[in-house]
């Protein structure tokens, strides 16, 4: 029974850590920085409270230094560097300018 319900609470909060996403990728493209900073330290508190980690497809655009929601193009800039077999993607965080360097290997296709 502890399972389940640990289960169904772990669904609960990752469906509202998508729903601010959502509303502080809207807020940022309205202007609205605050609001898109507060999403962002909801997301945090929601994953520490429930002990849920953050899914990588939110994580990644939410800035480490000051928590706002970052959107490519509005409050983001996206820049990708390859260097051998390693593509980095470097994206900087406007507001605060905080820099995030994501480094991919590339996977050589077996024949």
């Amino acid at each position: 029974m502890g399972s389940l319900l640990s289960r169904l609470l772990r669904d609960i909060a990752i469906q509202r850590m998508y729903i601010l996403l959502e509303l502080g990728v809207t807020a940022v493209e309205r202007g609205r920085i605050e609001y898109a900073k507060r999403y962002g330290e909801l997301i945090k508190r929601i994953s520490m409270r429930c002990r849920v980690d953050i899914p990588r497809s939110i994580k990644r655009w939410i800035c480490k230094n000051c928590n706002v929601i970052m959107v490519p193009g509005s409050n983001a800039r996206v820049r990708s560097r390859r260097k051998g077999k390693t593509l980095r993607v470097v994206t900087t965080c406007l507001v605060c300018g905080w820099m995030h360097r994501y480094e991919f290997t590339r996977c050589r296709k077996s024949d």
